[in-house]
């Protein structure tokens, strides 16, 4: 496998930078990336550098890299790995958000004394028996 550019080199100007101890500073847009997938991300890779955030401007956030092994090269890998790690966690957040209501309406009826919904995806009013459609019971039909 080759080796990956440095973030520095590849990256638009100004998206990262490389301090003289090794340190990366990446700037992030919270515009892309929600402060949930940044902390994230970052919580993943506390075992091998060190993180430090802080808010950049209206709409950034900077990430400050260093490898605890203090070597330049390992902190590049690390800055990449944070990129694909937000694009990760930002699609999990996204999917999360648009699912919610139906991960409470199961954690509901699952919960529940009484059925929330009935066997075909209808609300039931509390203290109401849910609608049994008749025909649907008795009225087989043929598989396939």
């Amino acid at each position: 496998m080759s080796e990956l550019p440095a973030p520095e080199v590849a990256l638009p100007a100004g998206a990262a930078v490389r301090f003289e101890d090794g340190a990366l500073r990446l700037a992030l847009s919270t515009d892309i990336y929600s402060i949930g997938a940044i902390l994230r991300s970052c919580y993943w890779l506390t075992d091998r550098c060190y993180v430090h955030l802080a808010p950049r401007s209206e709409g950034q956030v900077e990430v400050t890299l260093l490898a605890k092994s203090g070597e330049g090269d390992e902190t590049s890998s690390i800055g990449w790995e944070l990129l694909n790690s937000l694009v990760d966690n930002q699609l999990r957040i996204s999917i999360q958000q648009e699912t919610s209501a139906v991960r409470e309406m199961i954690v509901a009826q699952a919960f529940s004394d009484v059925d929330v919904i009935d066997d075909r995806g209808r609300p039931v009013r509390p203290g109401s028996e849910p609608d049994v459609d008749q025909r649907a019971i008795t009225n087989w039909r043929p598989v396939p």
